[in-house]
């Protein structure tokens, strides 16, 4: 077995927290070497763990005070983080610019990393999702634009039992064990089927699984899971909609319900959940899009200045939230001091047209990657409805041309929309 042991960092990086900023949420002083931090996963309140698309894995044992590296590979692209105790830990990557993703263990709390990738049995594009359901077995699942599938171990990643997800799904992006038998997973829903927002549940372990709810609009994806108690679940659902949807469940995810955030601040991409209790919570996404509600989701406050570009949001206990983002925020007691620090406006990926603007027939299109990604560069009418992808698949950092001809479409306005990991940029066209 090809053995591994990534470099570590054990200089501790130490900032300060900034300001309370609106009610408690607060901006700690994680430093992210990538646009975001992808995920991350606490043990208690104290002990958690971050990562980044850069490569980094980033530790506290203060709740969230200071910060020390404990890994760092620039090959790494981290989509998913996993703990069982202050000791056993899992990390899993994207593809990205590496022929197959990359999972990474750690039996010491993350000071040493091993890279198990070859105990797979199958070569996936990402490691999207991951849930340690007992001491010994962990589920993975990915990836978000396609190849659904779940592994299973229940010896530590020694051996893997490997469940092409095709028939239900067409990709995945989380998942979740309430114990070593009943589970859900998120994503998106299988071709020939609208490619819908989706929620699978499993009751044997994850040997079948079946559908328990599905969204209502095309070319969305369930993104994350979470678990308020023993009765309450909710996904989020990422799309490029007005008015963006989330599921709810509260029979222990047995029926899942459709619910709508109504609002007119949309202009990006919705993807991470996070209920405190039953009346207080949030959902966050691409850029500055953070919406809290104090009713249980019956009406939300646009909250843009809390923090940016949340894909977790990591409930602890009642009174503290944690949430993965450009930096980690932290809601909690109100009381706490803190000192002023600067929040970092991460770049992004680009998408500008080269041509003018109307469009007549033929022009070309500038789409600028700040690192290797998966891209969809679509077509859509003002009402949200996908005319035609114009350019998909994995693609190198750096600039690329992509040609456009009209021809055959309608006069009138159009969004084109980039989507990456990033989440959406979009610009509005004229065709005439």
């Amino acid at each position: 077995m090809k053995y591994l042991t990534s470099l570590c960092f054990p200089i501790a990086l130490f900032f300060c927290c900034t300001t309370v900023i609106a009610q408690s949420w607060e901006t700690l002083g994680a430093s992210t070497l990538s646009w975001r931090f992808e995920d991350m996963y606490f043990v208690d309140e104290n002990h958690g763990w971050v990562a980044d698309g850069a490569g980094q894995i980033l530790h506290t044992s203060d709740g969230g005070e200071t910060w020390s590296q404990q890994h760092l590979n620039g090959d790494h692209y981290f989509r998913s983080i996993e703990f069982y105790d202050t000791q056993i830990g899992f990390a899993g990557t994207l593809a990205n610019g590496n022929p197959s993703a990359t999972l990474l263990k750690t039996t010491d709390g993350g000071q040493s990393w091993t890279n198990i990738s070859n105990t797979l049995p199958v070569n996936v594009p990402g490691i999207c999702g991951m849930s340690m359901a007992d001491e010994n077995t962990l589920f993975i699942t990915g990836v978000f634009f396609g190849s659904a599938y779940i592994m299973k171990t229940t010896d530590q990643g020694e051996t893997w039992t490997y469940n092409s997800m095709a028939s239900l799904c067409n990709g995945l992006v989380d998942i979740h064990f309430v114990d070593s038998n009943r589970g859900f997973a998120v994503g998106q829903s299988a071709q020939g089927t609208g490619l819908k927002a989706i929620v699978i549940g499993t009751t044997d372990g994850g040997t079948t699984w079946n559908e328990l709810a599905i969204g209502e609009h095309t070319n969305q994806r369930a993104w994350k899971l979470q678990m308020l108690d023993d009765a309450i679940f909710y996904a989020s659902i990422e799309e490029f909609e007005p008015s963006p949807q989330y599921f709810k469940s509260v029979d222990s995810g047995q029926s899942w319900q459709l619910q709508t955030v109504e609002t007119s601040n949309t202009s990006g991409t919705m993807q991470g959940i996070g209920l405190l209790n039953e009346d207080l919570g949030w959902i966050g996404g691409f850029s500055q899009l953070f919406y809290e509600t104090e009713d249980g989701g019956q009406t939300w406050e646009y909250q843009p200045d809390i923090g940016q570009s949340f894909n977790r949001f990591f409930r602890v206990n009642s009174t503290l939230m944690f949430g993965s983002g450009v930096n980690v925020y932290r809601y909690s007691d109100p009381t706490l001091g803190v000192a002023d620090v600067i929040v970092p406006t991460p770049k992004g990926h680009t998408l500008k047209l080269m041509g003018s603007n109307p469009v007549t027939t033929q022009t070309e299109i500038l789409v600028d990657l700040v690192n290797n990604t998966y891209c969809e560069l679509s077509l859509y009418t003002a009402d949200g409805q996908r005319v035609q992808t114009l350019w998909e698949g994995r693609k190198p950092k750096g600039e690329h041309t992509v040609s456009w001809n009209t021809k055959g479409l309608a006069q009138g306005s159009y969004f084109l929309a980039l989507y990456t990991y990033f989440g959406y940029q979009s610009i509005k066209v004229l065709v005439e």
